[in-house]
């Protein structure tokens, strides 16, 4: 018998769509291609798949060649855990940057994901690497996987919107993995409380989480009081950790402790206000900036009566001076007075003056600067340490009010938000998302200063505010129509505890659902308070037949009563 025909050699191709592969048919490459159309299959020739596999594990292949792990790693260096763990991190990042990997870090195996990352956390992990203490920070998987979750979730929700500038994820992680100084280690372990304390919040493993946030805490406090006892110990890494103890009790939403890591960070930067380290890098103006937010934030919670309740310290951060005469050519000036002394109200005025004093909570200097006002006068008029003739009063409400009308003006205006430095040209131009979401986060901040304005200084009933409540929550729903990010928590509560008739409680009752989402145990608190000053409100209108827009009630009272010390950030 003769030979058969000659078997006919089938040619293999590496390209097409991964169905078409799959199926083994031949795919006409186009986008989507022929045979998925056909079909109704959703075509996805333009993607990737990426698999990691395991040393001589086997692996069946739909499409291409595989090729084991190790020989994808030839010729580069081993990278140590905790620069993987940063490398993943960044996978998410939008920044892009087309450059070369300088010094120990010569490959990046997680590239293929993403972009690399930026210069500053490039330098941080060569800072890393070389710094040879590493290898002791992450005891064990436990603190790698709660260290994780602080970089990739809680650095994102401490600012309202997400930004490559972020200082909660951009320096305090890669500064605590150094884990040399007790600063450092000290920030390291408060990381991994305050992050525990959100897990237990998010309802991960709550009794193990709250288990390890306390022993972490502690595990912290050591190292920060060797750090404070050191001489010439690192300010920014200090400070840092300090701060971030204190979120860690905000976290907790069970403890008034925040108020003495407050107390005692005020008192390090007093001490160290001669050098004005806040100059030193961006890490420590961040820290800086972000102590005397919190300082001004606090003092709008405390009782007006009662100064020593917020006051760790002699001195008020901000106030305004008794105008001679209010005239049309000043319309925004607003003096800072507090009852210090003149070298600590210059040091306090340049760190007013930093760049982007303010961005990390979504308001402005100026604004800022009016809360602080307003606090400051309010407590004065409540001690009767202060000149509360008709004249004055009005005097210093026309100042502010003309500082907040010009502030108005401003921010419907084209132009940013903020003082741009060359860093944030590119994210905060006109148009882009980023800046859409500061807007409407500053002029919640805008409104809900009015509201305090009126409320503190005036005693208005919530009748008189209730066109900035709404305004407050027009522009609180337009930032989550954008956004699942955690907004400011101080503009949205000022405005929901003014909240009376039924569209703006419906509003004030939707943004309490939404923040509720984020694991933050003051939250429940605030949710405490709003509710009880509404049903205080009611419980008024039904017994005296007087209508709800007329009945004012302090919600600092409220607190009060209920045993709460809420900090409103």
């Amino acid at each position: 018998m003769g030979s058969g025909p000659p078997s006919r050699k089938r040619r293999r191709e590496f390209t097409g769509c991964w169905r078409c592969r799959a199926r083994k048919v031949k795919c006409d490459q186009k986008s989507p291609c022929s045979a998925c159309q056909r079909l109704g299959l959703e075509c996805d020739s333009s993607s990737a798949r990426l698999v990691w596999i395991n040393g001589n594990d086997s692996y069946r292949s739909t499409g291409r060649r595989d090729m084991h792990c190790e020989r994808t790693w030839a010729n580069h260096s081993i990278l140590k855990s905790d620069v993987v763990d940063l490398l993943i991190e960044r996978c998410d990042s939008d920044i892009s940057a087309e450059k070369q990997w300088p010094g120990t870090v010569d490959h990046n195996p997680f590239s293929v994901f993403s972009v690399l990352p930026s210069t500053s956390l490039i330098s941080c992990i060569n800072q890393v690497m070389a710094s040879g203490g590493t290898d002791t920070a992450h005891a064990n998987s436990e603190d790698s996987f709660i260290f994780h979750h602080y970089v990739h979730y809680v650095a994102s929700v401490m600012m309202p919107f997400e930004h490559p500038c972020n200082p909660w994820k951009k320096y305090y992680p890669a500064v605590s993995l150094q884990y040399i100084l007790p600063e450092q280690k000290s920030l390291y372990h408060a990381l991994l409380s305050h992050a525990a304390f959100n897990l237990a919040h998010l309802g991960f493993d709550k009794t193990r989480m709250l288990r390890l946030a306390t022993r972490n805490y502690n595990i912290s406090i050591q190292h920060l009081n060797n750090s404070i006892q050191t001489l010439g110990s690192d300010y920014s890494g200090t400070l840092a950790a300090i701060l971030t103890l204190m979120m860690a009790e905000v976290y907790s939403g069970q403890s008034s402790n925040w108020k003495h890591h407050l107390q005692g960070a005020w008192a390090f930067l007093l001490d160290s206000m001669n050098t004005e380290p806040w100059n030193e890098s961006q890490f420590a103006c961040f820290s800086t900036q972000s102590l005397l937010i919190v300082r001004i934030i606090s003092g709008t919670c405390a009782n007006g009566s009662n100064t020593s309740t917020l006051m760790l310290t002699p001195d008020l951060q901000s106030a305004c001076t008794v105008p001679e005469m209010i005239t049309p050519s000043e319309p925004a000036e607003i003096n800072l007075i507090p009852s210090a002394s003149n070298s600590e109200l210059a040091f306090a005025t340049s760190i007013l003056s930093t760049p982007q004093f303010g961005f990390t909570i979504g308001a402005q200097r100026s604004l800022l600067e009016c809360i602080s006002a307003i606090t400051t006068v309010s407590q004065q008029m409540a001690s009767g340490a202060f000149d509360t003739t008709p004249f004055v009063i009005d005097s210093i409400i026309s100042r502010i009010i003309a500082r907040l009308e010009l502030h108005r003006e401003q921010t419907n205006e084209v132009s940013p938000l903020y003082e741009i430095t060359p860093a944030f040209k590119e994210i905060d131009r006109p148009g882009n998302q980023v800046q859409d979401l500061a807007r409407y986060q500053l002029n919640a901040f805008l409104y809900a200063t009015y509201i305090y304005l009126y409320r503190a200084l005036l005693d208005v009933p919530p009748r008189r505010v209730t066109t900035y409540v709404t305004l407050t929550f027009q522009n609180i729903a337009a930032f989550y129509a954008q956004s699942s990010g955690n907004l400011s928590l101080w503009p949205a509560f000022i405005a929901a505890v003014e909240a009376y008739t039924e569209p703006d409680m419906v509003s004030a009752q939707m943004w309490l659902e939404h923040s509720g989402q984020f694991g933050l145990g003051n939250r429940l608190e605030v949710k405490r308070i709003i509710e009880e000053v509404w049903r205080r409100r009611e419980e008024a209108h039904i017994g005296r037949a007087i209508d709800k827009g007329r009945i004012a009630v302090d919600w600092r009272e409220v607190a009060g009563d209920l045993g709460i010390d809420i900090l409103l950030v």
